[in-house]
């Protein structure tokens, strides 16, 4: 499948990277306001067609699919372009800054016949799916614990006056969007939309949210999700059951999960092998396969749509009860902010 990927960071590298290891994958053209910066791109790879606009983009024959991984506020309208134009998108996480958008764009690909997806990572790696089928070796469960607490590498540089891309609450940015929507969307993958929920934030003084927890209620459950840009976490992530707790090393990428009985033996249910740090070749896989099933008006991956606009409702959700406002979002376009 020949790919384009929107955005030069460190992410589109890793997609490149681990799309080179499937067969059938291909590098097309790359796309960055600057052609400087798509050719020093395109050359690490061994070259490809490189772009500064998406109008070049979107009259490009020879690509079937894009990977956008620009700000979080040019996702919409850049997805909308790709898919007018007959192209498969990937879209990096969060896919879009609120639900209403990702419905809209989940309209617009069925019309198209097109396959749109969130690169929502973990979703598609094998831990996961472990995890998923460990829930019934621990009886009813009673309690979820998620976190991903990270300190960004940026932070220092914020503190000291200089507002990169990651900490611009213009760019639909913040600890919610960047780090929590995992741990929103694992639980929501497992255990489906809380009745209630109860949310709490940290602001920074440019308004972005730095940190925040959410207390989520359910027939006879309970969990709560933590998320920082500005702090690191030590912990495990937990799923308690009347009849034994799951230990996760990460909600991210699930790379080693233990069964704690209740006598207090621990058995190993998950330990993965796979060298590869971020695990995108499942995701690109996935994808892959999905557009393959739209050949054969198969939908395949509406599963994962539906949990994606659900996340984004929960969050929606989350930033009314904490006043996280984004600064004129659907105004953002081309690629990059204004």
């Amino acid at each position: 499948m020949r790919f384009a990927v929107v955005g030069t960071n460190f992410i589109s590298r890793e997609f490149v990277t681990a799309g080179r290891k499937l067969a059938g994958f291909s590098l097309a053209a790359v796309c960055s306001r600057r052609r400087e910066t798509a050719e020093a791109f395109a050359d690490s790879f061994g070259g490809a067609r490189c772009l500064t606009s998406l109008e070049e983009l979107a009259a490009c024959g020879d690509v079937d699919a894009v990977y956008i991984a620009s700000p979080n506020a040019c996702h919409a309208a850049q997805a909308e372009r790709m898919l007018r134009a007959g192209k498969h998108v990937l879209l990096e996480k969060p896919a879009c800054p609120d639900r209403e958008a990702f419905a809209s764009l989940r309209a617009l690909a069925g019309e198209k016949g097109l396959v749109l997806l969130e690169a929502m990572r973990p979703a598609f790696t094998p831990g996961f799916a472990a995890l998923g089928a460990a829930l019934d070796t621990i009886g009813p469960v009673r309690r979820a614990s998620f976190s991903y607490c990270q300190y960004s590498s940026r932070y220092d540089r914020f503190k000291r006056g200089v507002v990169e891309n990651a900490f611009n609450p213009a760019l639909c940015n913040g600890a919610l969007m960047d780090i929590g929507v995992y741990c929103i969307h694992a639980l929501i993958s497992l255990f489906g939309m809380p009745s209630r929920i109860q949310a709490a934030a940290q602001r920074l003084p440019n308004g972005l949210d730095a940190q925040g927890g959410v207390l989520c209620g359910y027939d006879g459950m309970l969990a709560d999700l933590s998320y920082s840009k500005i702090a690191d976490h030590r912990r495990q992530n937990e799923v308690q059951g009347e009849e034994g707790t799951l230990l996760v090393d990460s909600i991210t990428n699930p790379k080693r999960i233990l069964r704690i009985g209740r006598d207090g033996a621990a058995a190993e249910v998950y330990g993965d092998p796979d060298p590869e740090f971020f695990g995108m070749a499942h995701e690109i896989g996935a994808f892959i396969s999905f557009v393959e099933d739209a050949a054969r008006g198969l939908r395949s991956w509406e599963r994962h749509n539906r949990v994606t606009e659900q996340t984004l409702s929960l969050m929606d959700e989350i930033r009314r009860q904490t006043g996280i406002d984004f600064i004129n979002w659907n105004e953002q376009e081309g690629m990059g902010a204004r």
